[in-house]
């Protein structure tokens, strides 16, 4: 009889307690993501992009390209670019940086919908995410999933990827279409044959700029 009650206490005070080992399986499961995610965040940090900036103006968006990144967590979009600007505009302290889509680009719609935007630079080890970038549109499928891409999302909620070197943020202080009649020679040779459309033109202001 008293074997009988120590074994029925027992079963109780398993059911009351629970099984911690598959509570404990379930955490492993959950775990790395969030580890992960976590760790590749708080190798960036912040730096003084006007007094630390190691790139040359005239060859940093054409040296493989950079990229453009717009939207928010729910809908976003990437593209490679080639071109671009560094400067001021409105006042010494509003640096910025100058990006330009085409209209028939699948970033374009998001560039006309969303205030801010990310420009990332990779290191040699993952141009070849700029190459993909380039060459495939959103329209057709997830090319960060494609390429295994782990993406994050600045304080005002625009997507970067953790598999970049530096991340700058801006916000969208100017946009316009380029007027084909203010084009000299090197604008409407260009255009000549472009199917894309004409490009619009971002000027956003520099928010915040991290590195690895």
């Amino acid at each position: 009889m008293k074997k009988t009650f120590l074994i029925l206490a027992a079963a109780m005070l398993m059911v009351a307690c629970g099984t911690p080992q598959k509570q404990d399986s379930n955490a492993e499961t959950t775990t790395p993501d969030t580890l992960t995610t976590t760790t590749d965040t708080a190798a960036f940090h912040d730096f003084d992009y006007v007094n630390e900036f190691n790139g040359n103006p005239f060859t940093w968006f054409k040296d493989g390209g950079l990229l453009l990144a717009v939207g928010d967590k729910e809908h976003h979009n990437a593209m490679t670019i080639g071109w671009g600007a560094l400067g001021n505009v409105w006042g010494y302290e509003v640096n910025t940086i100058t990006v330009y889509v085409a209209p028939a680009r699948y970033t374009y719609e998001f560039m006309e919908k969303y205030p801010y935007f990310t420009v990332m630079t990779f290191d040699d080890n993952h141009k070849d995410i700029l190459s993909y970038m380039g060459s495939h549109s959103g329209r057709d499928g997830n090319k960060e999933e494609a390429l295994g891409l782990h993406v994050a999302y600045t304080e005002h909620g625009t997507p970067y990827y953790l598999e970049a070197s530096e991340v700058y943020e801006c916000e969208i202080i100017y946009r316009d279409q380029f007027d084909r009649n203010g084009f000299g020679d090197v604008p409407t040779k260009r255009y000549e044959n472009f199917p894309a459309g004409i490009h619009h033109m971002y000027i956003g202001k520099i928010l915040s700029a991290k590195r690895k």
